[in-house]
């Protein structure tokens, strides 16, 4: 009964301290169209502070079935720049390419920490909602810092310009600190399982 005492007490200090959230771009937060480009979001204890830059006129473009539009020319929207105030990691995002009027195939992307390219390409492989894990795994990005999603006019090839995407939603994961500190409170906890053993052991 002990050990499983301890097992049981030891798991609480032990066990992942991340968990998994999900950044919903499908809200009323993103409905703006031709106006304010800068949104805030709290997701899971995080706060997240997103910008959208749009040709012509800036602010966040909602596409048929909700989410985020991305597309060119004309007016659309191109990146998002987000910002978190904890550390996280960028699993996957939910979308879909459109694909092109012209049959050139998908809208590409880029994903940039800061200045530093991390992941690119076609990302969406059809005109179906898909979930796409970025290549080379998850994407850590410190608190603070900016994580851009956009779409990568170098790759766009003849009519490929015609091409857009909706991207529904992000997947992240943030480190949570534990409730009772670990350096502090582990030898605290060790001390008195170790006291009702030899407790134990003399009533025995």
């Amino acid at each position: 009964m002990m050990t499983k005492a301890f097992a049981l007490i030891a798991s609480l200090f032990f066990a992942g301290a991340a968990s998994a959230a999900t950044l919903d771009f499908t809200t009323s937060t993103y409905d703006a169209t031709f106006g304010p480009n800068v949104a805030t979001d709290s997701v899971d204890g995080v706060n997240f502070t997103i910008t959208a830059t749009a040709r012509g006129v800036n602010g966040f473009r909602q596409g048929l079935g909700r989410g985020l539009s991305f597309g060119v020319p004309g007016n659309g929207m191109y990146t998002i720049a987000i910002v978190a105030d904890k550390d996280v990691e960028y699993n996957s995002m939910y979308g879909k390419g459109h694909g092109s009027t012209q049959n050139a195939g998908q809208l590409p992307f880029d994903i940039d920490v800061g200045a530093v390219e991390v992941s690119g390409g076609n990302m969406f492989t059809d005109t179906t909602l898909q979930t796409v894990v970025f290549a080379g795994g998850p994407i850590s990005v410190s608190a603070g810092e900016t994580f851009f999603f956009h779409v990568d006019f170098d790759a766009l090839i003849g009519n490929n310009i015609y091409a857009s995407a909706l991207v529904k939603s992000f997947d992240f994961t943030v480190d949570q600190a534990p409730t009772v500190p670990l350096p502090a409170g582990l030898p605290l906890m060790l001390a008195g399982l170790g006291g009702l053993v030899v407790l134990r052991r003399r009533k025995a």
